[in-house]
């Protein structure tokens, strides 16, 4: 499979994201994702603490739904090889820190309304169609020309944590948040980042993507591979995984 990124798409995205352009944004990545073909190769869905490394960690981060746990908890088989297998590139003492995993069609329209509702409250005069375009540059949504990626089971939002579980740092903390905006800081190279923050993604980039994965550049956390933008980022035609068949699901 063609593994070698479309920089000058990526490019082209970032510098979109950066300058607020959403509506433009949004044309130019569905425009890509219409031209891919999902073929979904009918992968299963393990139930993720049966299958992973027992040197990789799991704390869900709280999308405010309420939904238990392990109906997130589950990934395509192929995708939990290539974690188990990332664990092994990081140097001593660091651990992948899984935070976000499978995520229903219902799941995702949930998140999509809590976003709205927050968009709305900070802006009180955003008109419906605004605050739309502003929340699905922020959540891929099922009705996107493709499914997303956490719908496919092909995406992980991932971390880094040292051996007593706790997570590293990886993100500005503090009066310095004041400086650079939480859109800012998720750039997973976001030149103004300390050199002490960008050593730590790097570490984290570089394991993840040895292991086959292709990052997202807007959010250094999310990380996939066979979903439909991972097509899209890797010059691809066609992805490996869809929305999977229920019946693809392990019992847990």
């Amino acid at each position: 499979m063609n593994q070698n990124l479309d920089k000058k798409l990526i490019k082209n995205l970032d510098n979109l994201a950066k300058k607020g352009k959403y509506s433009q944004y949004l044309k130019t990545i569905n425009k890509a994702l219409e031209r891919v073909k999902v073929k979904d190769c009918k992968e299963k869905m393990l139930f993720l603490p049966k299958h992973l490394n027992k040197n990789i960690f799991i704390k869900l981060v709280d999308l405010g739904v309420k939904i238990p746990d392990k109906r997130r908890l589950f990934l395509r088989e192929g995708i939990i090889g290539r974690l188990n297998k990332a664990q092994t590139f990081l140097p001593k003492g660091y651990h992948l820190l899984v935070r976000d995993v499978f995520r229903s069609e219902s799941l995702v329209w949930k998140i999509y309304k809590i976003y709205m509702k927050e968009l709305k409250e900070k802006e009180p005069n955003i008109s419906d169609k605004e605050a739309d375009i502003k929340v699905r540059n922020l959540v891929a949504m099922p009705d996107d020309p493709v499914p997303p990626g956490h719908m496919t089971g092909g995406a992980v939002d991932v971390v880094l944590a040292n051996r007593k579980k706790e997570k590293i740092n990886l993100n500005v903390l503090g009066s310095h948040k004041s400086i650079i905006s939480h859109m800012e800081q998720s750039i997973t190279f976001y030149s103004k980042l300390s050199k002490s923050i960008l050593k730590k993604r790097k570490i984290l980039y570089n394991a993840m993507t040895k292991a086959g994965f292709r990052n997202y550049i807007r959010e250094y956390w999310h990380y996939s591979y066979g979903d439909p933008y991972w097509a899209v980022r890797t010059k691809g035609k066609e992805a490996i995984y869809g929305v999977p068949n229920k019946k693809l699901f392990e019992r847990n």
